[in-house]
């Protein structure tokens, strides 16, 4: 459990998701927040995406922007994240006063040309994580439930870390979250 900022984010389920999400401040944070969700990707990471990394059948994220800059990954989209994201455009454009540009930054910090910062983020969702009564919760808990909910869907984990940009397995399998439930079900397996 994540405590001061050690140890693993703790693996939230739909409801706990939706509920964290309804807590934070601003459609700007929430709208943020599904982002992590629906990627699956790092907090540092959504914090870097430009407009011209979002098409309506995936989202880019440049190597530039992932964690040792080694490659680039696209993560499909369904069509309700892109009407969200949408959404949130034409937000962006009243609370910024012009239509954004392909290389603006879709989660902008505080100062011109700049994006959020994601101990920013961090904050508002300490806050929320707080009033929805849910401990242990950190950004990374997206990424977390994520990758094990798709786990437990059984998508390979050759797939799962073609999406996560994990380099090893081994790293990957650290992220997924084992319940005494997929224990049972494991040991219904056996032969």
């Amino acid at each position: 459990m994540k405590k001061n900022r050690y140890g693993q984010a703790r693996v939230l389920d739909s409801n706990q998701l939706d509920l964290l999400i309804d807590y934070l401040p601003s459609n700007f944070h929430k709208t943020l927040a599904t982002c992590l969700r629906r990627s699956g990707a790092r907090v540092s990471e959504v914090c870097k995406l430009k407009w011209e990394n979002l098409e309506k059948d995936f989202l880019l994220f440049p190597s530039r922007i992932c964690k040792r800059k080694l490659t680039s990954r696209e993560i499909p989209i369904e069509l309700d994240f892109y009407n969200l994201m949408m959404n949130w455009k034409q937000d962006w454009s009243i609370l910024k006063g012009r239509q954004p540009l392909g290389n603006d930054y879709i989660f902008f910090g505080r100062f011109e040309g700049s994006c959020i910062n994601s101990r920013s983020f961090m904050y508002a969702l300490e806050s929320a994580s707080k009033e929805a009564n849910l401990i242990g919760v950190s950004s990374h808990s997206f990424r977390r439930s994520a990758l094990s909910e798709a786990s437990r869907k059984k998508i390979p984990l050759r797939v799962l870390q073609s999406l996560s940009g994990h380099k090893n397995l081994g790293t990957l399998q650290k992220y997924l979250e084992i319940t005494d439930k997929d224990k049972r079900e494991g040991a219904r397996a056996f032969a």
